[in-house]
């Protein structure tokens, strides 16, 4: 609220100046000439902001483009002006960089500056244009808010690809404990029960039939297990190439 209440003082602002600019009959001559100074000093600050590598002030831009647009509307003509349609283009704008409600706010403001500026035309023309002016004004509330949306379901997309990075970087980490694991460990402990059941089997005159039968099975699943462990690491090194 605070920032609304901030751009909306500084879009007043420009339009109560340019008001008293323009209705001023020795200031309001030097129209064009203000509209050039505000235009270089648009393109200066962008430049100043790009070498000192600084976030552009959205705030001074606005403050400029608001001006000249209405500088530029006046010198044409005003509510007749074939150029009007550039209000429409700075409400959305403006919507759409800062918050959707300063549409409402620049409205009013530029309502009460062509009420107060004298008619040069048809009073019902005059009063035409300014209610497109506030019939424009929901649309450009509404590109606003669904603009916000669209930023919101962004940050949330980037959430999400940062938890997919963090959940990654666990499986990459589990997975090498596995294959630690699985390399040392498991296929250490296979291996010494596999030689050492070898060695029992080699010399079976001291174990009944029974126990000669369960010591081979007991040796063919070891080594089942032992090249069972081997295909395990195999898929793991290859899914993680492929991936």
């Amino acid at each position: 609220m605070a920032k609304f209440l901030l751009h909306s003082f500084f879009l007043i602002a420009a339009v109560v100046l340019a008001f008293f600019w323009t209705q001023s009959p020795l200031l309001s001559y030097y129209n064009l000439q203000l509209i050039a100074v505000f235009i270089l000093f648009f393109f200066i600050n962008q430049m100043l902001a790009r070498h000192r590598r600084q976030k552009i002030n959205l705030t001074i831009d606005a403050v400029v483009f608001t001006m000249i647009i209405l500088l530029v509307v006046i010198s044409t003509g005003g509510l007749t002006s074939p150029l009007f349609f550039l209000i429409y283009f700075l409400m959305f704008g403006l919507s759409l960089l800062f918050e959707p409600l300063i549409a409402v706010s620049l409205t009013a403001s530029i309502v009460l500056f062509f009420l107060f500026t004298p008619s040069q035309a048809s009073p019902q023309n005059e009063l035409l244009q300014l209610f497109s002016l506030i019939l424009i004004t929901p649309v450009a509330l509404f590109f606003g808010k669904q603009y916000l949306r669209v930023l919101k379901d962004e940050e949330k997309i980037k959430i999400l690809e940062e938890e997919e990075k963090i959940l990654e970087e666990q499986i990459q980490c589990e997975e090498s404990d596995v294959l630690l694991w699985t390399c040392l460990d498991l296929k250490k402990g296979l291996a010494e029960i596999l030689d050492e059941t070898s060695q029992m089997l080699s010399d079976v005159s001291h174990l009944s039939s029974n126990q000669r039968e369960k010591m081979l099975k007991i040796h063919q699943r070891v080594s089942k297990l032992l090249q069972s462990s081997q295909k395990l690491k195999n898929q793991i090194d290859q899914t993680t190439d492929e991936s």
